[in-house]
């Protein structure tokens, strides 16, 4: 028996990267898993390729930034599964520019809002949901732990997570829902390609000489949802390689 066997979770940006190695790794803990993105064609060739292997999740397309899109989100989940046991905020967007040169629009108001309001907003809606014994698992990054030159927004918005997850995590507490986050390092995904110049960059930063995968951070979501970090909220996990050590 897997240790999310039985449980129903909601994973936001689930048709790429981190989403779907979350997603993947839910799925083989047991659990029955709603996933969400912009990009619907997208989305339903990732579902009917889950189906196939005997999985059972569902595609909802969702933008995160939109409130009757997210109400949306939780009540399929609910008329599907008859209830939501685990939501992991994971939708996330990066631009990288100079603070000189910030466009407030596409530069803070686009990553903003999906980066840290819509953690907000989905954790608004769904904490109302969860039961007891429930859990939120928010994606943070080591960017959100110390300076990250020409990420300042994307920086900011995960320090912001960081909080978010510390502050909820005790509020919620006596309810019976747990909330942790994960600061993951390089992990290899859509935002940072196995070729790109940035990911490159960070790479001779890496004690363990190596970048993630998105499985990596998917074992250790699966850690923090299920009953075996039972005493562990308001608080993360560095999944880095070292990189911050």
């Amino acid at each position: 028996m897997g240790k999310l066997e039985g449980k129903v979770a909601v994973v936001t940006g689930g048709t790429a990267g981190i989403g779907i190695g979350i997603t993947q790794v839910f799925l083989e803990e047991g659990a029955k898993v709603v996933f969400c993105g912009r990009r619907e064609e997208r989305g339903r060739e990732i579902e009917a390729g889950y189906r196939a292997e005997g999985y059972d999740a569902t595609f909802v397309r969702c933008d995160m930034t939109v409130e009757q899109d997210v109400q949306n989100l939780l009540d399929r989940t609910v008329n599907t599964y008859g209830k939501v046991d685990i939501l992991v905020n994971n939708a996330g967007v990066m631009h990288p520019f100079p603070i000189t040169d910030m466009d407030m629009a596409k530069d803070y108001d686009a990553v903003m809002n999906v980066n840290i309001r819509a953690y907000f907003l989905a954790t608004k809606l769904f904490s109302n949901a969860i039961g007891e014994g429930g859990s939120i698992v928010n994606i943070a990054s080591v960017g959100g732990l110390g300076a990250a030159p020409t990420l300042s927004t994307y920086a900011a918005s995960k320090a912001a997570t960081i909080s978010l997850t510390k502050s909820s995590g005790v509020e919620l507490a006596p309810k019976g829902i747990r909330v942790n986050a994960i600061c993951p390092g390089t992990i290899f995904s859509e935002m940072m390609p196995r070729d790109g110049e940035f990911t490159g960059s960070t790479l001779s930063r890496i004690p363990m000489g190596r970048g993630g995968e998105p499985r990596e951070i998917g074992t250790v979501a699966a850690f923090l949802a299920s009953d075996e970090a039972s005493y562990v909220t308001a608080t993360y996990i560095v999944v880095d390689g070292g990189m911050v050590a």
